[in-house]
């Protein structure tokens, strides 16, 4: 008996260990091209990812809000996509998300294309298949980033955008593009997301714009449905 005991006292320590293994591993991507880039970010592999050896994933690039700026990548698992991920491992998609720096905003696309340009070559990703989404600041850069690179992603999930530009209309007709905005948002008003959504269609684009009645600018749990998800999945490059 005393034996039996000494084994599952043993025992206990290494599942917690197993249960308490997040989905999502940090990394650090530092490299020099031609200026120096260092980039925490998580990586979210699913489940399925080592046995089904034929698959070539999904990806998708998500960018998160200004609050979560900084140097303390697992802070990134508390919302948003992140934080779904902590409780799906079969979620269907390889995910990136890297940590914007301190006092910074989404602009550097150069970054952040390399960086997905590492994952791609070392993970099995479709390469026709590679989103961006965001909230916030994160919602204004995937469109920024889509806009840049209107040929590296297959659709923008856009969740109330800060400030986004209708110059950027041009390129965002290239891709499929679906916008969120809650209809009482004072930081992302209504009328500028409608703005750009506008100007897209002008320029020939057939972009999707939900306005969630009663809400304000915190609708991460967007993320929850699984409509936006099916409605990627249907999108290639």
């Amino acid at each position: 008996m005393k034996r039996i005991i000494c084994i599952l006292v043993l025992l206990v320590p290494v599942c917690l260990c197993l249960n308490a293994q997040s989905a999502q591993q940090a990394h650090v991507f530092d490299v020099s091209f031609p200026h120096r880039v260092h980039l925490s970010y998580l990586l979210f592999l699913p489940a399925g990812y080592a046995t089904q050896q034929e698959t070539r994933w999904p990806l998708i690039l998500y960018l998160h809000g200004g609050s979560l700026r900084g140097d303390d990548v697992e802070q990134l698992k508390t919302l948003g996509l992140p934080h779904k991920l902590e409780s799906e491992p079969n979620f269907p998609f390889v995910v990136v998300s890297p940590q914007c720096p301190a006092g910074e905003i989404w602009t550097d696309v150069e970054a952040v294309d390399a960086l997905l340009e590492s994952v791609m070559h070392d993970y099995r990703i479709d390469g026709d298949r590679v989103y961006v989404t965001g909230h916030s600041m994160g919602g204004r850069g995937a469109l920024y980033f889509a806009y840049r690179l209107p040929s590296r992603f297959a659709a923008v999930l856009a969740l109330s955008p800060l400030s986004p530009i209708t110059a950027w209309a041009d390129k965002l007709a290239r891709v499929p593009l679906w916008l969120f905005d809650g209809s009482t948002d004072s930081l992302a008003p209504v009328a500028d997301a409608k703005e750009l959504v506008q100007a897209v269609q002008k320029a020939g684009g057939h972009p999707r714009f939900d306005v969630l009645s009663g809400r304000d600018h915190f609708i991460l749990d967007v993320y929850g449905r699984r409509d936006i998800y099916e409605w990627l999945l249907q999108q290639k490059r």
